[in-house]
C-alpha cells in the first residue's frame, strides 16, 4: 500500500516550537515541511511518531518571544490527511 500523510495548521503556531519524525535528527518550522518524508510504500504494520519540541530559555531574545507566544495562542490547532492505496 502507498500512503501519504499531509498536514494543515488552523493557527499560527509558536516561533520556537518545532517538529522531528522520531529516529530522525531533522528539524521542521512547520508540519508541513515534513510532509516530503511522509509518503512512501507500507509493505507491513508501520509506526511513524512526530514529536514536537519547543526549546524555551536560550536566550533573552527568544526568552521575549516566547514569552509573546505563550500570551497570544491557547493552542496550537491542526487538522492531518492521510491517504492510502
Amino acid at each position: 500500500m502507498n500512503y501519504r500523510i499531509q498536514f494543515k495548521s488552523t493557527n499560527e503556531k509558536p516561533k520556537n516550537l518545532y517538529f522531528q519524525i522520531k529516529g530522525n535528527d531533522r528539524k521542521y518550522k512547520r508540519l508541513e515541511d515534513m510532509e516530503t518524508e511522509l509518503k512512501g510504500e507500507i509493505k507491513e504494520n508501520k509506526s511513524i511518531i512526530i514529536q514536537w519540541k519547543w526549546d524555551y530559555e536560550k536566550n533573552e531574545i527568544e526568552n521575549i518571544e516566547d514569552t509573546k507566544d505563550g500570551e497570544k495562542i491557547k493552542k496550537y490547532n491542526f487538522t492531518i490527511y492521510t491517504t492510502g492505496e
